[in-house]
């Protein structure tokens, strides 16, 4: 009998997540996380992802011989047919070119694949989540980045070099804010994580206060090298405790993000749009304020019809994905 579990990874911009999923189910049966760093190069990358790859295994005593496979979804540009990591500009600049897929069967003796993370996310959301029995949706996360996927006839559309569905490049403000891909204006550099806080720490410099000072002491090195974004249960405390600076940064990238979400629901005319990540998690008033955006900016026909939902499975949407990928869904 083959194995009924698989090994999914989700590789985000600050964490690591993996986890031995019942690939029949969706359950999440064992995880482990780890931390990621901007500053690692590919051999401090694959150490990490190796790491968790064992801790995961082990949580859930299983040999790799017991498992179906590997599946990693990653933030970043991939090559798909090829299982390589052509870069990422919220992990690691000195990583590109990696043949991570290559490396893992390697490592642990069984298939393995790799994929964007957000249409990894999606992969699970349309086989058991907030997609299912969904034809047509957009799925959008938001956390260090702004990542999309396009599902089109229960299908995810890769495009014809694999990047289909980068809603956190759509241009939003022409020659505006530099974003980490190099390029200006993009969503991404106005409504995700990383740009909530850089946008509350340039108010900071110019004199405003905030709660945050309390709920985070060392905030002033929330965005220096080697620093973090603001986390997630940070912002959603601070707006919650009715912190004005917070409330009206996070109101302003979720206008953003509300915008960049209409542009795709006139392109595609989706039945549904999820929305999933650390943030719209956390931060009611982020998912709330985006969602009104997005169907006031819409033609009135698609607005008409879209619904726009948050992620069934939370946070393991990117792992599960991420096992039945390796699986071959």
């Amino acid at each position: 009998m083959a194995p009924r579990h698989a090994l999914g990874i989700d590789f985000g911009g600050t964490k690591l997540l993996a986890a031995v999923v019942d690939t029949d189910t969706g359950e999440v049966v064992a995880t482990a996380k780890k931390k990621t760093s901007a500053a690692d190069g590919p051999d401090a990358l694959m150490d990490r992802l190796y790491d968790a790859a064992e801790a995961a295994l082990k949580a859930g005593k299983l040999k790799p011989s017991q498992i179906a496979s590997i599946g990693v979804g990653i933030a970043g540009q991939v090559d798909a047919d090829r299982g390589i990591l052509l870069g990422t500009p919220n992990l690691s600049q000195a990583t590109v070119d990696l043949p991570m897929a290559a490396l893992l069967r390697e490592r642990f003796g069984v298939p393995a694949a790799l994929r964007n993370d957000v249409q990894i996310a999606a992969l699970g959301e349309l086989h058991f989540g907030a997609g299912r029995g969904i034809a047509d949706f957009l799925c959008v996360f938001v956390g260090t980045g702004v990542g999309g996927a396009i599902v089109r006839d229960g299908t995810i559309l890769t495009g014809a070099s694999g990047s289909a569905g980068e809603i956190g490049h759509l241009v939003v403000d022409a020659g505006g804010r530099l974003c980490g891909c190099g390029g200006h204006g993009h969503l991404e550099a106005y409504a995700s994580r990383t740009a909530i806080t850089r946008s509350l720490l340039g108010d900071l410099k110019r004199g405003r206060t905030t709660l945050l000072r309390d709920l985070l002491p060392d905030l002033d090195q929330a965005d220096a090298p080697g620093g973090t974004a603001i986390r997630s249960g940070i912002l959603a405390k601070a707006v919650k405790a009715g912190d004005e600076l917070t409330t009206e940064t996070v109101r302003e990238a979720a206008r953003y993000l509300g915008l960049g979400i209409a542009s795709a629901i006139n392109l595609l005319n989706p039945q549904r749009v999820i929305l999933g990540g650390g943030v719209i998690e956390a931060v009611d008033l982020l998912f709330d304020t985006a969602a009104r955006y997005a169907r006031q900016e819409s033609l009135p026909t698609p607005a008409r019809s879209v619904e726009i939902v948050r992620a069934g499975l939370g946070d393991n949407a990117g792992v599960v994905g991420a096992a039945l990928l390796g699986a071959g869904a």
